[in-house]
């Protein structure tokens, strides 16, 4: 009788290696799960912390308020953080969320727990639209926004309008200021000139006078026009891309305006210079030693 074939598999590489690739998961989701508590924690969130209970939490807060915007906004953070790479933007679209809507409220959760300012208007602003674009604005601006009296009355054209003239205003009031600063370290550098000038020119010849008038107006120029350039960096730095896309662009347009506004100020620099040095060996022989 012939002898039967050993019918036993030899033990497989792939099953020595199950518990080594099962602890290393484990520690993986454990490694997931506390950096979403933390997460979880700074943004106030105090419900479940599983896939499937956050998924039914955000189709329960998508009512488009303010309220369901944060909420949903807050569940979106923590459901990135919980799902791998790449999986995300599926359950957002299974969820029937745009990717740039669901970053717009991940954006609003995460700038209110940041911010008092937000924190308090998102209590009484009540157009989701309106809500969402005040989250793109800065800390000085959410501020004249909040102390505002008739918030909770008005249309989201109404608090778009109060957002233009807030900004408008800020960057008014900053010129304001600057062009004040400036007369008044203008007028004390010259009272304290005339201080020191034991005679006063009242002397001038006919064709000298309106040059120093002239003069004047083209320091004011120069002042208008750099604090132009600074209203210009100002407002790039405060530009917000809408999703990660644009990202990439508004990166590349802050790289060519930054290169544009130091190549001017290169050849103002460098005009200037010269400037001064022409100016040193003419007209600038004139001045007093303490000008």
């Amino acid at each position: 009788m012939a002898r039967k074939a050993d019918t036993a598999t030899p033990e497989s590489t792939a099953t020595e290696l199950a518990p080594a690739v099962v602890a290393e998961s484990r520690l993986a989701l454990a490694t997931v799960n506390a950096q979403a508590a933390e997460l979880a924690t700074q943004l106030g969130y105090e419900g479940s912390l599983t896939v499937g209970a956050l998924e039914d939490e955000i189709r329960f807060y998508q009512r488009r308020t303010v309220e369901a915007i944060l909420e949903t906004g807050k569940r979106l953070l923590l459901l990135k953080e919980m799902t791998p790479h790449g999986e995300f933007t599926q359950r957002v679209e299974m969820l029937g969320l745009s990717e740039r809507t669901a970053r717009r409220f991940m954006q609003a959760a995460a700038k209110t727990a940041k911010s008092a300012n937000l924190a308090v208007l998102s209590t009484h602003v009540k157009s989701a639209s309106a809500f969402l674009e005040l989250v793109t604005h800065d800390e000085d601006t959410l501020k004249d926004i909040a102390e505002l009296d008739d918030i909770d009355r008005m249309s989201a054209g109404e608090l778009r309008a109060a957002l233009r003239d807030a900004k408008q205003n800020a960057e008014t009031h900053g010129q304001l200021l600057a062009s004040k600063d400036a007369k008044i370290n203008e007028l004390d550098a010259k009272l304290t000139k005339h201080k020191k000038l034991k005679v006063a020119v009242t002397d001038w010849p006919e064709r000298f006078k309106g040059l120093m008038d002239q003069a004047d107006l083209a320091r004011r120029t120069i002042e208008n026009q750099i604090g132009a350039l600074d209203a210009i960096r100002a407002a790039a730095m405060e530009d917000e891309a809408a999703d990660e896309a644009e990202e990439a662009s508004l990166q590349r347009a802050r790289e060519t305006l930054a290169a544009n506004i130091a190549s001017s100020m290169a050849r103002l620099t460098a005009a200037l210079d010269g400037f001064g040095s022409v100016f040193e060996k003419t007209l600038g022989a004139f001045a007093p030693e303490e000008a």
